[in-house]
């Protein structure tokens, strides 16, 4: 695996240091922690006791967040969580900040017809949308996702042109400004019991104890944590007793060709030996999800999340990928890549794209009994 900057403070986040200098490095970032933790405590204080009062829309609002700066896999559950609503006949649309893109903001995203559309008109490429708004629209075809830092505002364009029925908030849980009615929270299954240290020292948006704010909880890619998979549940119920809980997997569904759209079934990953490329939150996961289906991977290249592709990135990637039958990335890479690859196609082998969706494997029903609660008050 090809280690990149944010690889390394992941690193260092998330296991003990094991040199010198990465102990010199955590104490570094240690010392940031408490400013950190005081200005997240200060917020929750404010809210919590009512001095600041978040603005409310006349439509059920439910977020989907998560308590770490990503790896959580928030993205499928905010995919599963739309079509779940659109399946019981509701409109959805849905509510996103866009970190990493450029678009003037409030902006709407629609998957209309097999083509993306940009405030009624075709979306190019290169109009500086964020990665994952992009994803969700092409993910919910005829589902608005709206993008824009006001969720409140964002929020009433949905409502007022968009006839929404129920808003869906992604990654909304640090996002108080906006009042929610249901708060459904994903929790890495491989994260600690005691969880990991704040920013900057560590991964953690908040301490564990904020899952009390929590209606549901989510352990996802629970296949990768099973022997402490009940340690963790009981530790959480802890926190939060009167929250629902269930479990999850980010399931491999199909190998996408970059190119042409074909599809074949992700088991026939075990016949690839391949070059891995990700810039997501949790690259060692994409990797062990390759691997257990069977991939022979040759190398791993990993970017910081939401890295910004550029044409030379791709030539020099293409170039070092001798060997093997190609790539594999992930469906959040492509959304940045995606134009490069198809202009300069790998001379040998191809670039595949795994497609994951999340699947339940428990309290499944649970969550849907507290979302029915919310949406048909």
């Amino acid at each position: 695996m090809r280690k990149s900057l944010h690889d390394a403070w992941w690193r260092i986040a998330t296991t003990p240091p094991r040199s010198l200098s990465e102990r010199l490095l955590a104490g570094t970032l240690q010392s940031g922690v408490g400013i950190y933790q005081w200005g997240v405590g200060a917020k929750n204080l404010a809210y919590d006791h009512g001095w600041i009062r978040p603005a409310r829309l006349p439509r059920p609002v439910i977020s989907v967040g998560n308590l770490t700066v990503g790896g959580a896999g928030k993205t499928a559950c905010v995919a599963w969580l739309a079509e779940k609503l659109r399946g019981a006949g509701k409109r959805v649309s849905v509510l996103s900040r866009g970190y990493g893109g450029t678009v003037a903001t409030p902006a709407v995203l629609l998957q209309h017809e097999g083509a993306l559309q940009l405030n009624g008109r075709p979306a190019a490429e290169a109009d500086g949308l964020p990665d994952e708004p992009q994803l969700l629209a092409k993910a919910l075809p005829g589902v608005p996702v709206l993008i824009g830092a006001r969720r409140e505002q964002t929020g009433w364009l949905a409502i007022q042109q968009h006839h929404a029925d129920v808003l869906v908030l992604d990654d909304g849980f640090q996002h108080r400004r906006l009042h929610r009615d249901c708060d459904l929270v994903v929790v890495q299954a491989r994260m600690p019991l005691g969880g990991w240290p704040l920013l900057p020292r560590g991964p953690m948006r908040e301490p564990l104890t904020s899952l009390r704010r929590a209606d549901a909880i989510i352990l996802t890619k629970s296949d990768q944590s099973l022997p402490v998979l009940g340690a963790l549940e009981e530790r959480l119920r802890a926190i939060n007793p009167d929250a629902v809980m269930a479990a999850a997997v980010h399931e491999p569904a199909v190998l996408v060709d970059a190119v042409s759209g074909a599809e074949r079934p992700a088991a026939e990953a075990a016949r690839l030996q391949a070059h891995l490329l990700s810039s997501i939150g949790d690259p060692e996961g994409f990797e062990q999800t390759l691997r257990r289906l069977g991939a022979t991977v040759l190398s791993h290249t990993v970017y910081p999340d939401h890295h910004p592709y550029t044409a030379e990135d791709w030539r020099t990637l293409a170039a070092s990928g001798s060997g093997g039958d190609g790539w594999i990335t992930t469906e959040k890479d492509l959304v940045r890549l995606g134009r490069f690859v198809r202009a300069e196609p790998p001379r040998r082998g191809r670039v595949w794209v795994l497609r994951v969706r999340m699947r339940f494997l428990s309290g499944e029903q649970d969550v849907d009994d507290r979302l029915a609660r919310v949406c048909d008050r």
